[in-house]
Protein backbone atom coordinates (compact mmCIF):
# COMPACT_ATOMS: atom_id res chain seq x y z
CA UNK A 1 0.00 0.00 0.00
CA UNK A 2 2.68 2.75 0.60
CA UNK A 3 4.68 1.91 -2.25
CA UNK A 4 1.74 2.14 -4.36
CA UNK A 5 1.00 5.85 -2.65
CA UNK A 6 4.69 6.99 -2.89
CA UNK A 7 4.45 6.00 -6.60
CA UNK A 8 1.56 7.45 -7.30
CA UNK A 9 2.37 10.66 -5.37
CA UNK A 10 5.47 10.42 -7.48
CA UNK A 11 3.64 10.66 -10.91
CA UNK A 12 1.92 13.17 -10.25
CA UNK A 13 4.56 15.21 -8.83
CA UNK A 14 6.34 14.80 -12.08
CA UNK A 15 3.15 15.74 -13.93
CA UNK A 16 3.08 18.50 -12.50
CA UNK A 17 6.29 19.71 -12.73
CA UNK A 18 6.00 18.10 -16.34
CA UNK A 19 3.40 20.52 -17.34
CA UNK A 20 5.23 23.31 -15.60
CA UNK A 21 7.93 22.31 -18.18
CA UNK A 22 6.54 21.42 -21.50
CA UNK A 23 3.61 24.57 -21.08
CA UNK A 24 4.72 27.18 -19.00
CA UNK A 25 1.75 29.62 -17.55
CA UNK A 26 2.81 32.20 -19.54
CA UNK A 27 0.61 33.70 -22.67
CA UNK A 28 0.76 36.07 -25.38
CA UNK A 29 -1.49 38.98 -25.13
CA UNK A 30 -2.86 40.92 -28.16
CA UNK A 31 -0.98 43.95 -27.36
CA UNK A 32 2.45 45.15 -28.52
CA UNK A 33 4.54 47.97 -27.10
CA UNK A 34 5.45 49.98 -29.84
CA UNK A 35 9.06 51.34 -29.18
CA UNK A 36 10.58 48.30 -27.79
CA UNK A 37 8.57 45.84 -30.36
CA UNK A 38 8.24 43.65 -27.35
CA UNK A 39 4.83 41.74 -27.35
CA UNK A 40 2.87 41.85 -23.80
CA UNK A 41 2.50 38.54 -22.01
CA UNK A 42 0.21 37.75 -18.65
CA UNK A 43 0.24 34.74 -16.68
CA UNK A 44 -2.52 32.12 -16.96
CA UNK A 45 -3.57 31.33 -13.68
CA UNK A 46 -5.82 28.52 -13.61
CA UNK A 47 -2.92 26.54 -15.42
CA UNK A 48 -0.49 27.89 -13.06
CA UNK A 49 -3.01 27.13 -10.10
CA UNK A 50 -3.44 23.54 -11.61
CA UNK A 51 0.78 23.03 -12.11
CA UNK A 52 1.22 23.78 -8.36
CA UNK A 53 -1.37 21.93 -7.40
CA UNK A 54 -0.29 19.07 -8.68
CA UNK A 55 3.54 19.69 -7.69
CA UNK A 56 1.86 19.99 -3.79
CA UNK A 57 -0.16 17.26 -4.36
CA UNK A 58 2.42 15.02 -5.32
CA UNK A 59 4.72 15.97 -2.39
CA UNK A 60 2.38 15.28 -0.26
CA UNK A 61 1.39 11.70 -1.48
CA UNK A 62 5.12 10.75 -1.13
CA UNK A 63 5.14 12.42 2.49
CA UNK A 64 2.60 10.51 3.86
CA UNK A 65 3.62 7.11 2.63
CA UNK A 66 7.13 7.14 4.00
CA UNK A 67 6.52 6.90 7.39
CA UNK A 68 8.11 10.12 8.84
CA UNK A 69 9.62 9.83 12.62
CA UNK A 70 8.01 13.00 13.62
CA UNK A 71 5.77 16.13 11.97
CA UNK A 72 8.99 18.32 12.12
CA UNK A 73 10.50 15.68 9.30
CA UNK A 74 7.19 15.57 7.74
CA UNK A 75 7.18 19.30 7.11
CA UNK A 76 10.45 19.66 5.82
CA UNK A 77 10.20 16.73 3.56
CA UNK A 78 6.71 18.98 2.48
CA UNK A 79 8.58 22.38 2.08
CA UNK A 80 11.76 20.64 0.38
CA UNK A 81 9.66 18.99 -2.29
CA UNK A 82 6.96 20.93 -3.12
CA UNK A 83 9.65 24.27 -3.15
CA UNK A 84 12.19 22.68 -5.42
CA UNK A 85 8.46 21.88 -7.39
CA UNK A 86 7.70 25.63 -7.47
CA UNK A 87 11.07 26.72 -8.40
CA UNK A 88 11.27 24.60 -10.84
CA UNK A 89 8.15 25.89 -12.43
CA UNK A 90 8.89 29.38 -11.90
CA UNK A 91 12.59 29.43 -13.70
CA UNK A 92 10.88 27.90 -16.76
CA UNK A 93 8.09 30.55 -16.93
CA UNK A 94 9.89 33.37 -15.87
CA UNK A 95 8.53 34.21 -13.40
CA UNK A 96 10.67 35.45 -10.57
CA UNK A 97 8.67 35.97 -7.63
CA UNK A 98 7.37 32.13 -7.78
CA UNK A 99 10.88 31.06 -8.47
CA UNK A 100 11.82 33.03 -5.30
CA UNK A 101 8.86 31.51 -3.58
CA UNK A 102 10.07 28.09 -4.31
CA UNK A 103 13.71 28.89 -3.19
CA UNK A 104 12.68 30.06 0.21
CA UNK A 105 10.11 27.30 0.67
CA UNK A 106 13.02 25.01 0.24
CA UNK A 107 15.54 26.67 2.18
CA UNK A 108 12.91 26.73 5.37
CA UNK A 109 11.86 23.55 4.68
CA UNK A 110 15.47 21.96 4.84
CA UNK A 111 15.68 23.75 8.17
CA UNK A 112 12.41 22.47 9.82
CA UNK A 113 14.07 18.87 8.49
CA UNK A 114 17.28 19.16 9.97
CA UNK A 115 15.51 20.64 13.59
CA UNK A 116 13.27 17.33 13.13
CA UNK A 117 16.30 15.74 12.92
CA UNK A 118 17.85 16.85 15.71
CA UNK A 119 15.12 16.32 17.97
CA UNK A 120 14.97 12.90 16.83
CA UNK A 121 18.57 12.04 17.69
CA UNK A 122 18.07 13.48 21.36
CA UNK A 123 14.85 12.26 22.37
Amino acid sequence: MKMSKKLAGLMVYLLGTGLGIAKPPIERLACMEVPSGDVCTGVNTPLLILELGLVMMGALLMGLSHGFKNHHELNGWLGVSSGLGVAIIGSYAGIMELFLLGVTLATLGLLVYKVGRAENAHG
